[in-house]
């Protein structure tokens, strides 16, 4: 029998976690999506349990950002873990989704919500010269 229990964990299993950028499920999705892919420095993976997401600072234009949650409990979390963190002022629980930046103007139409938050219209086939880590060897 399949449980329809939405009732979150216990705080201390939550396991909020923050990685490297390139950790993220869904990197690859925004790094053809954003205008300025240097966004990309300062982001972070967002690991809930498993599925590490990517958190876009604002910045270069990109005026906010925001990532849903299935529980307030994971969107209260992941804001303080993302608070004081650059490009990410502003940080808050709102419900289920986490916000930073500026708050997004009602009745956006769909081309000035993609501007918002600093996307290309259409994913870029184009190389990440702008976007750089360094890795270390021990």
């Amino acid at each position: 029998m399949i449980s329809t229990n939405l009732t979150p964990p216990a705080r201390q299993d939550l396991g909020v976690r923050l990685l490297a950028p390139e950790e993220a499920c869904d990197f690859e999705y925004w790094a053809a999506r954003l205008v300025h892919p240097e966004l990309l420095r300062n982001a972070v993976a967002v690991a809930l349990y498993r599925l590490p997401l990517l958190a876009v600072p604002a910045g270069m234009g990109r005026r906010g950002g925001r990532m849903d949650m299935v529980f307030t409990s994971f969107a209260e979390l992941t804001a303080l873990e993302l608070h004081g963190r650059p490009g990410f002022h502003g940080v808050a629980a709102v419900g289920t989704d986490v916000v930073w930046g500026e708050p997004v103007p009602k009745d956006l139409t769909p081309d000035a919500r993609r501007r918002f938050f600093g996307l290309h219209a259409q994913p870029q086939a184009q190389p990440l010269f702008a976007y750089y880590r360094k890795v270390c060897h021990a």
